[in-house]
C-alpha cells in the first residue's frame, strides 16, 4: 500500500499513542453526525431570538461536534492500514472517496472552530449570519460522509472483516 511521507508520519504519530484509536470509530462518528445537526438547530433559533441562550447553546454544541468530527478523523484514519486492504478493488476506490473528503471535513469543522470562537468574541450579526451558512454547508459535507461511510460497511464490509478477524485472534 502506498502512502505519502506526511501520511506515513501520521501513522507513526498514531501508532504512539496508547489507545486504539481505531475501535472507537463507530463510535465516534455517531456523535460527530448528531450534535453538529442539533447544534444547527439552535443556531436557526438563535437568530430569531432575543436571548442569548439558544447562541450559547448552539455554539457549545457546535464546538462539542466539531471535537467529535476531528475525533472520527482521527480514528478513521487509524483504522485505514487494517481495513482498505480487506476491500474490493471498488470498495478501496470508494474507501479513498471517503478517507479524502473525511480530511477536507475535519480541516474545515477546524477552520470553522476558529470562525465561531471569534464570532463569540466579536458579536457581530454579518458573523453570525456567516457561521451559520458555514456550519449548514458543514453539516451537508457530513451528511454525504456518512452516506459514504454507510455504503463502506454494508455494501463492501468495511471493518466488518477486519473486526471478526481481530475477535478470532484474541
Amino acid at each position: 500500500m502506498d502512502y505519502s511521507s506526511w501520511e506515513m508520519k501520521f501513522y507513526e504519530i498514531l501508532d504512539t499513542i496508547p489507545i486504539d484509536l481505531a475501535s472507537y470509530h463507530p463510535f465516534v462518528i455517531h456523535f460527530a453526525l448528531a450534535l453538529p445537526l442539533v447544534a444547527i438547530l439552535f443556531q436557526w433559533v438563535s437568530l430569531l431570538s432575543p436571548t442569548k441562550g439558544y447562541q450559547n447553546a448552539a455554539s457549545m454544541l457546535f464546538l462539542m461536534g466539531a471535537f467529535f468530527v476531528i475525533a472520527a478523523f482521527l480514528s478513521g484514519k487509524a483504522s485505514a492500514p487494517d481495513v482498505k486492504p480487506l476491500l474490493s478493488i471498488e470498495g478501496q476506490n470508494h474507501f479513498d472517496t471517503h478517507k479524502e473528503l473525511g480530511t477536507y471535513i475535519a480541516l474545515f469543522y477546524a477552520l470553522l472552530m476558529v470562525i465561531k470562537l471569534i464570532s463569540l468574541l466579536v458579536k457581530k450579526d454579518w458573523l453570525r449570519y456567516l457561521t451559520t451558512l458555514m456550519m449548514v454547508m458543514a453539516v451537508l459535507g457530513l451528511l454525504y460522509q456518512v452516506k459514504l461511510g454507510h455504503e463502506l460497511v454494508f455494501q463492501y464490509g468495511a471493518g466488518v472483516e477486519s473486526y471478526i478477524g481481530n475477535q478470532l485472534q484474541n
